[in-house]
């Protein structure tokens, strides 16, 4: 079907981390990338497209500049990234992650709700995060790279995903002495499957959550952080935030707050960060923010 050749004008931040914008001001400089359209003549990327600016969106985290890679074919692309080992991982599918996707392509979503619940009978909330849904989520994205499901299939995977682990994370009990965590998404991203999964870790392992949501204000979050009396704010930035803007938010926050509120961060966005900001943590994996939250424990 036509929809899972093109993506929209509309969608290609989401699915890139590049701003119309921003690709505008490509086309006119690189000529890069091209004015394409659907056969009833809507505006649209081609996959091929999107291809190449995944790969470029990889090399810019790798330190090139535009002007040395916007422009070139995805073959040149794909062998800077092997030369610099900045190639996407390898994605093997296990039987459990296939019957995944199966129950997506057939619209079973009775089916597909089974399936996680049996997959998070054998083992804690904290394992199943990390060894069912995260590499799910992967392979939901190799998949619809292969043109093996559309858009939908992925927003229907994540929104069942969030309802499974928010029911999930209102039965866990805070332990004494860990804790109190706020988890907030910082302005104008939308992304809130990332934040939702480490919030399942932490409570997992005896932190008091409290989920804000997105799109809040910093000045209201600020204030809803010394409400509650908590003593890490986390935020997730997910690979399409504004990279320019990560540091900056960040910053903007820890001015902000007390200094007896720790500020956490994670999640793809923050990956190109070399430094973290002054007063800031960034994790990279939930195993780094379980050992962060156990040094806090009393």
């Amino acid at each position: 079907m036509e929809s899972r050749l093109f993506v929209s004008p509309s969608d290609i931040e989401r699915e890139t981390g590049f701003g119309k914008d921003q690709l505008r001001k490509w086309r006119q400089r690189f000529e890069f990338p091209p004015m394409e359209s659907t056969a009833d003549g809507k505006p649209a990327y081609s996959r091929k497209t999107i291809k190449q600016l995944l790969l470029i969106k990889r090399l810019l985290e790798g330190g090139f500049r535009p002007g040395q890679i916007v422009g070139k074919t995805a073959d040149e692309l794909e062998k800077l990234c092997l030369a610099l080992s900045l190639s996407a991982p390898v994605v093997c599918r296990n039987a459990s992650t296939q019957a995944f996707i199966e129950q997506l392509k057939q619209a079973d979503l009775v089916g597909f709700s089974a399936l996680l619940a049996e997959e998070r009978a054998k083992r804690t909330l904290s394992d199943f995060v990390c060894r069912t849904v995260a590499p799910l989520l992967i392979s939901i994205g190799d998949a619809w790279t292969r043109n093996e499901l559309d858009i939908h299939h992925e927003h229907l995977c994540a929104c069942y995903i969030e309802r499974y682990l928010h029911a999930q994370i209102l039965t866990r009990q805070p332990k004494d002495g860990f804790p109190s965590i706020l988890f907030a998404l910082p302005p104008r991203e939308r992304h809130f499957l990332g934040l939702m999964m480490i919030e399942a870790v932490l409570a997992d392992q005896g932190a008091r959550t409290i989920s804000i949501g997105g799109d809040i204000p910093l000045n209201n979050l600020k204030l809803a952080a010394i409400s509650c009396q908590v003593d890490v704010v986390v935020l997730s930035f997910s690979f399409s935030y504004p990279a320019r803007d990560v540091a900056p938010t960040l910053l903007h926050l820890r001015r902000l707050l007390p200094i007896r509120i720790q500020i956490w961060a994670g999640g793809a966005g923050v990956v190109g960060i070399k430094k973290p900001p002054k007063g800031i943590r960034l994790f990279s994996d939930f195993e780094e923010a379980v050992v962060a939250l156990h040094k806090l424990a009393v």
